[in-house]
């Protein structure tokens, strides 16, 4: 009987031990699921404004933007400026979006609405897929490549496939899409990812209740009273 109760106990242990740990790796694999812009409704955790998102997304722009560089053979390109401009999904902060383009090769810039980046050929971000140390980047690419000034370009989908972890990450392979298949995202300007940023992390001040005086009131002691 003692012999059948030990039995038990180590049972109910082991299976303790199981559950716990099926618990850890849930909470892993939850914390490497993650989705960028996020998804409607999913169940899984989605990606935040963090190095795990801003360092695929920079690798596979630089990738796609230093490729057509080296194919380009009848453009003359500018000495100096942007060459391209890139547009990211909302919800990054403005120092991400700059690091971004300064990381992305090709002398690229932030998409803005000033004349900086006016007629500029734009690179575009669809998304980011993290599953664990497997990465996928969706980069859009107009077919024009790296001709300025063109009108509605039409826009090709460049599957970017990353392994490894945040910092060691490398291109494993390259998927393109055809033409076409994939339609431009929404633009995100650096200006409206500043004034979305700053309208979340300084809230408004609160208005006065109505027939307050807002008039300072002078200590009475600073006046002898």
């Amino acid at each position: 009987m003692k012999r059948t109760n030990g039995l038990i106990r180590n049972t109910k242990r082991a299976i303790l031990a199981a559950g716990a740990a099926s618990v850890l790796a849930a909470a892993a694999g939850c914390l490497n699921y993650s989705n960028y812009p996020p998804e409607p409704g999913t169940t899984w955790i989605n990606a935040r404004d963090t190095a795990s998102i801003r360092e695929p997304m920079a690798k596979a722009l630089k990738h796609v933007i230093e490729q057509d560089i080296a194919d380009q053979t009848n453009l003359n390109l500018p000495a100096d400026g942007a060459l391209v401009a890139i547009n990211i999904p909302g919800g990054i902060a403005p120092e991400s979006y700059r690091w971004v383009a300064a990381n992305a090769g090709g002398r690229a810039a932030p998409l803005s609405e000033g004349g900086s980046t006016a007629g500029l050929p734009i690179y575009h971000i669809g998304q980011v897929r993290i599953r664990g140390r497997d990465v996928r980047v969706d980069v859009l690419r107009p077919i024009t490549g790296l001709e300025q000034n063109v009108s509605n370009p039409v826009y090709v989908g460049v599957e970017v496939w990353m392994e490894g972890s945040t910092g060691t990450r490398q291109i494993d392979r390259t998927r393109w899409r055809e033409v076409g298949t994939l339609d431009a995202p929404e633009l995100f300007t650096i200006e409206s990812i500043e004034e979305a940023f700053t309208a979340r992390t300084e809230p408004e001040a609160e208005e006065p209740a109505e027939g307050v005086d807002e008039t300072p009131v002078e200590d009475s002691a600073e006046n002898g009273g």
